[in-house]
Protein backbone atom coordinates (compact mmCIF):
# COMPACT_ATOMS: atom_id res chain seq x y z
CA UNK A 1 0.00 0.00 0.00
CA UNK A 2 2.80 2.40 0.83
CA UNK A 3 4.55 1.52 -2.45
CA UNK A 4 1.46 2.59 -4.41
CA UNK A 5 1.20 5.93 -2.58
CA UNK A 6 4.85 6.71 -3.19
CA UNK A 7 4.46 5.93 -6.87
CA UNK A 8 1.35 8.13 -7.23
CA UNK A 9 3.00 10.93 -5.27
CA UNK A 10 6.20 10.79 -7.23
CA UNK A 11 4.26 10.62 -10.47
CA UNK A 12 2.28 13.75 -9.47
CA UNK A 13 5.47 15.60 -8.54
CA UNK A 14 7.10 14.54 -11.80
CA UNK A 15 4.06 15.72 -13.82
CA UNK A 16 4.09 19.06 -11.97
CA UNK A 17 7.80 19.55 -12.63
CA UNK A 18 7.37 18.66 -16.30
CA UNK A 19 4.50 21.15 -16.62
CA UNK A 20 6.52 23.88 -14.91
CA UNK A 21 9.50 23.16 -17.18
CA UNK A 22 7.28 23.37 -20.29
CA UNK A 23 5.74 26.68 -19.18
CA UNK A 24 9.21 28.03 -18.41
CA UNK A 25 10.42 26.92 -21.85
CA UNK A 26 7.47 28.71 -23.51
CA UNK A 27 8.02 31.90 -21.51
CA UNK A 28 11.77 31.89 -22.26
CA UNK A 29 11.36 31.53 -26.02
CA UNK A 30 8.47 34.01 -26.16
CA UNK A 31 10.67 36.60 -24.46
CA UNK A 32 13.53 35.75 -26.83
CA UNK A 33 11.17 36.14 -29.84
CA UNK A 34 9.83 39.50 -28.63
CA UNK A 35 13.29 40.89 -27.95
CA UNK A 36 14.45 40.15 -31.49
CA UNK A 37 15.34 43.40 -33.32
CA UNK A 38 13.05 42.66 -36.30
CA UNK A 39 10.04 41.56 -34.22
CA UNK A 40 7.98 44.73 -34.68
CA UNK A 41 8.85 44.97 -38.36
CA UNK A 42 7.81 41.35 -38.93
CA UNK A 43 4.52 41.91 -37.10
CA UNK A 44 3.81 45.00 -39.20
CA UNK A 45 4.58 43.15 -42.45
CA UNK A 46 2.39 40.17 -41.49
CA UNK A 47 -0.54 42.45 -40.61
CA UNK A 48 -0.12 44.36 -43.87
CA UNK A 49 -0.15 41.09 -45.85
CA UNK A 50 -3.24 39.91 -43.97
CA UNK A 51 -5.03 43.18 -44.71
CA UNK A 52 -4.24 42.82 -48.40
CA UNK A 53 -5.43 39.22 -48.56
CA UNK A 54 -8.62 39.87 -46.63
CA UNK A 55 -9.89 42.49 -49.09
CA UNK A 56 -12.56 40.07 -50.38
CA UNK A 57 -15.09 41.02 -47.70
CA UNK A 58 -14.97 44.76 -48.39
CA UNK A 59 -13.93 47.15 -51.11
CA UNK A 60 -11.32 45.74 -53.51
CA UNK A 61 -7.84 47.09 -54.05
CA UNK A 62 -8.47 49.39 -57.03
CA UNK A 63 -4.90 48.90 -58.28
CA UNK A 64 -5.24 45.10 -58.55
CA UNK A 65 -7.23 43.98 -61.61
CA UNK A 66 -7.81 40.46 -60.28
CA UNK A 67 -9.22 41.83 -57.04
CA UNK A 68 -11.56 44.13 -58.98
CA UNK A 69 -12.76 41.28 -61.19
CA UNK A 70 -13.49 38.98 -58.25
CA UNK A 71 -15.30 41.80 -56.42
CA UNK A 72 -17.31 42.58 -59.58
CA UNK A 73 -18.40 38.97 -60.01
CA UNK A 74 -19.17 38.64 -56.30
CA UNK A 75 -21.41 41.73 -56.34
CA UNK A 76 -23.22 40.65 -59.51
CA UNK A 77 -23.85 37.23 -57.98
CA UNK A 78 -25.13 38.72 -54.72
CA UNK A 79 -27.42 41.02 -56.69
CA UNK A 80 -28.83 38.10 -58.69
CA UNK A 81 -29.44 36.03 -55.57
CA UNK A 82 -31.18 38.92 -53.85
CA UNK A 83 -33.39 39.56 -56.89
CA UNK A 84 -34.51 35.93 -56.88
CA UNK A 85 -35.26 36.26 -53.14
CA UNK A 86 -37.30 39.42 -53.78
CA UNK A 87 -35.03 41.84 -51.91
CA UNK A 88 -34.80 44.46 -54.67
CA UNK A 89 -33.35 47.27 -52.54
CA UNK A 90 -30.26 45.31 -51.46
CA UNK A 91 -29.92 43.81 -54.94
CA UNK A 92 -29.74 47.31 -56.42
CA UNK A 93 -27.01 48.22 -53.90
CA UNK A 94 -24.88 45.24 -54.92
CA UNK A 95 -25.42 45.87 -58.62
CA UNK A 96 -24.46 49.52 -58.09
CA UNK A 97 -21.21 48.38 -56.43
CA UNK A 98 -20.48 46.24 -59.48
CA UNK A 99 -21.16 49.16 -61.83
CA UNK A 100 -18.90 51.48 -59.82
CA UNK A 101 -15.86 49.20 -60.24
CA UNK A 102 -16.69 48.21 -63.83
CA UNK A 103 -14.41 49.62 -66.55
CA UNK A 104 -17.32 49.95 -69.03
CA UNK A 105 -20.31 50.98 -66.91
CA UNK A 106 -22.39 52.23 -69.85
CA UNK A 107 -22.27 48.87 -71.58
CA UNK A 108 -23.08 47.07 -68.34
CA UNK A 109 -26.04 49.40 -67.71
CA UNK A 110 -27.49 48.68 -71.16
CA UNK A 111 -27.18 44.93 -70.53
CA UNK A 112 -28.78 45.29 -67.11
CA UNK A 113 -31.60 47.39 -68.56
CA UNK A 114 -32.49 44.53 -70.90
CA UNK A 115 -32.19 41.78 -68.28
CA UNK A 116 -33.40 43.25 -64.98
CA UNK A 117 -37.01 43.77 -63.96
CA UNK A 118 -38.14 47.39 -64.35
CA UNK A 119 -38.51 47.91 -60.60
CA UNK A 120 -34.93 46.81 -59.89
CA UNK A 121 -33.51 48.83 -62.76
CA UNK A 122 -35.29 52.01 -61.63
CA UNK A 123 -33.97 51.49 -58.08
CA UNK A 124 -30.50 50.98 -59.54
CA UNK A 125 -30.67 54.18 -61.56
CA UNK A 126 -31.85 56.14 -58.51
CA UNK A 127 -28.98 54.75 -56.43
CA UNK A 128 -26.47 55.57 -59.18
CA UNK A 129 -27.78 59.13 -59.37
CA UNK A 130 -27.43 59.51 -55.61
CA UNK A 131 -23.92 58.03 -55.82
CA UNK A 132 -22.94 60.47 -58.58
CA UNK A 133 -24.22 63.43 -56.54
CA UNK A 134 -22.26 62.22 -53.55
CA UNK A 135 -19.13 61.73 -55.67
CA UNK A 136 -19.44 65.23 -57.12
CA UNK A 137 -19.67 66.71 -53.62
CA UNK A 138 -16.52 64.98 -52.48
CA UNK A 139 -13.99 65.06 -55.31
CA UNK A 140 -11.27 63.40 -53.30
CA UNK A 141 -10.66 59.70 -53.15
CA UNK A 142 -9.56 58.61 -49.68
CA UNK A 143 -7.05 55.74 -49.44
CA UNK A 144 -8.11 54.27 -52.79
CA UNK A 145 -11.73 53.84 -51.70
CA UNK A 146 -14.52 55.03 -53.93
CA UNK A 147 -16.90 57.20 -51.89
CA UNK A 148 -20.45 55.94 -51.70
CA UNK A 149 -19.75 52.23 -52.11
CA UNK A 150 -22.00 50.14 -49.93
CA UNK A 151 -20.03 47.69 -47.83
CA UNK A 152 -21.71 44.87 -46.01
CA UNK A 153 -20.76 41.83 -43.99
CA UNK A 154 -20.81 39.55 -47.05
CA UNK A 155 -23.96 37.67 -46.18
CA UNK A 156 -26.76 37.25 -48.67
CA UNK A 157 -30.19 37.47 -47.13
Amino acid sequence: MIGILVTKTSFGILAGLASAAFVGYCVYFDKKRRCHPDYKKNIYERRRRNRKSSGSSGIPNLKDQKSIESYFMQEIHKGEVLITNGNFERAAEHLMNAIVVCNKPGKLLSVLQNTLPEEVFSLLVNKLNAYNLNAQRSHTMNDGFAPGLVVDDGSVE
